[in-house]
């Protein structure tokens, strides 16, 4: 087991992102927020956890009841951008839920990558309602020596 070194930000932006999603989860049992948008319009946060692995950065988001289809991945500009949907079923009417607790609407995620990403070789599976993508590192080239060849510097003589 390894052991971590205490960093009290780190526990006061657990409890942030803690305080965000209890208030984000009211918001969207809520048919209407504060100033009057409707759920679906507001949109949704799904969970997701990143971690680092010896050479590569993985990110899991949990997205049940989606396709591969409703979600969209991108790389621009050093940002990794998440979108997609989830709808609500068509086949039961909003007035007949008792309680509804699953988010539904459009959802967007962007996180700044490191420069020591390779973007050439990031990779996302979707499997059983979980988006892992992988985000490997550069491989770092060792240092290494290169030998100076011997110059031959001409003098050039003005006579006049």
């Amino acid at each position: 087991m390894a052991i971590q070194r205490w960093d009290p930000l780190r526990d006061l932006r657990e409890i942030r992102d803690r305080m965000n999603r209890v208030f984000d989860d009211v918001a969207a049992r809520n048919p209407t927020s504060g100033n009057g948008e409707t759920v679906a319009s507001t949109g949704w946060q799904p969970p997701v956890d990143v971690f680092e692995v010896d050479d590569r950065y993985i990110l899991r988001v949990d997205l049940p009841g989606l396709t591969t289809s409703d979600v969209q991945l991108e790389v621009e500009n050093g940002t990794l951008s998440l979108r997609g949907e989830r709808k609500p079923e068509a086949s039961v009417a909003t007035d007949a839920y008792l309680r509804s607790e699953r988010p539904h609407g459009q959802f967007s995620l962007q996180l700044a990558l490191p420069p020591s990403i390779d973007r050439q070789k990031i990779r996302a599976t979707h499997r059983s309602g979980v988006l892992e993508i992988v985000l490997p590192k550069r491989r770092e080239e060792p240092p290494s020596r290169i030998q100076v060849q011997g110059l031959i510097v001409q003098r050039y003589v003005d006579q006049h």
